[in-house]
């Protein structure tokens, strides 16, 4: 069986550039190293977390999508508006994967051929051709939302809403709202502060072949998303916003004979996301 393999050598070096409305003259407590204010932050974010698996509204959505990719700012791969039909069950890794390639309606089943030059067979869950979907809809993965000694959190609690930011030296920085009477979400914003890299390889077989070496940079990344509140209280994506830039984009393919069969360095693309409720 055809498998992918993924290493990071930098996991989502990110920052934001916020809107200070949103946190302005609000109280700040920030989290350091007193084990009540890590507890505090340990809560949330299992209550947070709890709510996007098990209280995430399951019935079909209505999405238009405007999916925009340019590459080495020339050359158009994607410029794609659709309506799509999805039931996001839970906004994890697996199920956005499987969402993208195996859900019922089809809805993202679209020409994937702009990538067949860098998306060899090998690659089964289109992981570049899906890549902002992937990196911008694993909520419940985010780095930020699991504790760790490299998040600094600072907490601004108003009367029905909490901001929380987060910052890391070398990993994400951003903020998270939620409400107060149940910890459904209302917004993430997220940036990178510097490049970090990515790596893909992928073998063919039983015997490992290697078919193919994918390596770039994310010069930037910003992402942004909306939730909202049904009438039964459950949780409910209603915009997404991404953009993304990748530089220094080279690969490598082999045959059988691990000869190289084709190349590429020094690529650059720009593309942006986005995902819009239609109700």
């Amino acid at each position: 069986m055809k498998k992918l393999y993924l290493s990071l050598t930098l996991i989502f070096c990110l920052q934001i550039t916020y809107s200070q409305d949103t946190i302005n003259n609000l109280k700040e407590v920030i989290i350091g190293q007193k084990e009540s204010n890590r507890k505090e932050m340990i809560a949330i974010l299992k209550k947070i977390k709890y709510n996007l698996r098990e209280n995430y509204e399951q019935r079909d959505i209505n999405y238009l999508t405007n999916h925009f990719v340019l590459k080495d700012n020339k050359d158009t791969l994607v410029n794609r508006r659709m309506l799509n039909t999805l039931n996001i069950k839970v906004l994890s890794k697996n199920n956005i994967q499987w969402m993208l390639n195996n859900d019922s309606n089809k809805s993202f089943n679209t020409d994937i051929s702009a990538y067949s030059r860098f998306e060899p067979e090998i690659t089964e869950d289109h992981w570049f051709a899906f890549l902002a979907y992937y990196d911008s809809l694993n909520v419940i993965d985010f780095d930020f939302f699991n504790i760790s000694n490299n998040y600094k959190y600072q907490i601004s609690k108003d009367t029905d809403i909490t901001t929380v930011k987060f910052t890391a030296s070398r990993f994400h920085s951003g903020y998270f709202t939620f409400s107060n009477n149940n910890y459904n979400l209302i917004r993430i914003v997220f940036m990178n502060t510097k490049p970090y890299n990515f790596y893909v390889y992928g073998w063919q077989g039983n015997e490992r072949h290697l078919e193919f070496t994918t390596k770039w940079k994310y010069n930037k990344e910003i992402i942004k998303l909306d939730f909202t509140e049904t009438n039964n209280g459950k949780l409910l994506l209603v915009k997404l916003d991404a953009m993304e830039e990748l530089t220094n984009f080279e690969f490598k393919r082999y045959n059988d004979s691990k000869r190289i069969i084709d190349n590429g360095i020094n690529m650059k693309f720009y593309s942006t996301l986005q995902m819009k409720i239609i109700h």
